[in-house]
């Protein structure tokens, strides 16, 4: 192979990426990597199920040597074990747990930004002092 055949064969190569990509928009990358995060979380997901139910199989099976023998294993192990197991089965579903639990958040109405209150639906009267740390309070 001559220099020059080498030449444009180094050549084409080169340009060959850019012609790869020279369809792909900004839009189309995000998607491409918007895909690969949801295919990563959905790994991790299957990752911490899979611990954490391994977790548990050898708290239940460090449990059962400590009935046998207490001396060869402390109770303190299969007890850790099963709740280090828990905790990772329930690292999926903190986002679902935290939307159960802080479900109260969701009830606080707040009054559009645009709206006027002319106090006419306050039943407090207006001239009423208010503490710094009154959550009623209103926003001056």
């Amino acid at each position: 192979m001559s220099k020059l055949q080498l030449r444009v064969l180094v050549l084409l190569l080169s340009l060959t990426p850019s012609f790869a990509m020279a369809d792909v928009s900004l839009g189309d990358a995000a998607g491409i990597l918007t895909s690969l995060g949801d295919v990563l979380s959905k790994v991790m997901w299957a990752a911490c199920i899979i611990v954490g139910v391994a977790l548990i199989a050898a708290g239940f099976t460090q449990f059962q040597i400590h009935r046998r023998n207490p001396k060869l294993v402390p109770l303190a192990t299969p007890v850790l074990y099963l709740i280090l197991g828990i905790c990772a089965i329930a690292i999926p579903f903190i986002d679902r747990i935290t939307d159960f639990v802080g479900d109260n958040k969701k009830k606080i109405e707040r009054s559009p930004a645009g709206s006027k209150d002319d106090g006419s639906n306050n039943p407090r009267n207006v001239n009423e002092s208010h503490s710094v740390n009154d959550i009623d309070a209103p926003i001056n």
